[in-house]
C-alpha cells in the first residue's frame, strides 16, 4: 500500500513539475493580429493604453463613426445606382462610368477618414506603443507601409 502511495504521489509530483512552466506563461491572447487590430478592447489591452489615451481613442472612434455612416449608407445608394446602370438595357457607358466615378469618389472618402482616424490615434501614442501598432498593421496589411 505505502509503494502504491509513494508511486502516486511521485506521479502528482511529475503533473505538477511540468505544469510550473505552462503556469508561469502569460494567458495567450488572440493569435490572429487581425483580431487585435479590429477589436478596440484588445487593441488597447495589446498597446496598454492608459485612461487618457483610451478616452481620447473613444473619442477619435466617435468622430470616426460619425463620418462614416453616412458615407457607408452614400456608399450602397451609389452602388445600386452603379448595378442598375450596368444592367440597363443598351446601357449607356457614360452613365455607368460616372456611376463607377461616383463610387470610386465615394471610396476615397472614406479612405480619407480612415486615414485621419489613424494619424490621430497614431498622435496619441508613446513610441514603443507607436512602434507595436505599426507592428501590428504591418502583420495584418503586409505591403501598405510607404515604399520610398
Amino acid at each position: 500500500m505505502r509503494a502504491r502511495r509513494a508511486a502516486s504521489l511521485l506521479a502528482v509530483a511529475a503533473a505538477i513539475l511540468l505544469a510550473l512552466p505552462l503556469a508561469a506563461q502569460p494567458p495567450r491572447g488572440p493569435r490572429d493580429p487581425a483580431e487585435i487590430l479590429h477589436n478596440p478592447r484588445l487593441l488597447a489591452r495589446y498597446l496598454q493604453l492608459t485612461p487618457d489615451q483610451i478616452t481620447a481613442t473613444k473619442k477619435l472612434a466617435a468622430d470616426l463613426k460619425a463620418t462614416l455612416d453616412p458615407l457607408h449608407q452614400q456608399e450602397q445608394t451609389l452602388r445600386a445606382a452603379f448595378e442598375a446602370a450596368v444592367a440597363a438595357p443598351n446601357a449607356n457607358p457614360c452613365d455607368v462610368g460616372q456611376a463607377a466615378l461616383a463610387v470610386h469618389a465615394n471610396q476615397e472618402k472614406i479612405k480619407a477618414a480612415l486615414d485621419d482616424f489613424d494619424k490621430k490615434f497614431s498622435a496619441l501614442l508613446t513610441p514603443d506603443q507607436l512602434a507595436k501598432y505599426e507592428a501590428l498593421k504591418a502583420l495584418v496589411h503586409p505591403g501598405d507601409g510607404n515604399d520610398s
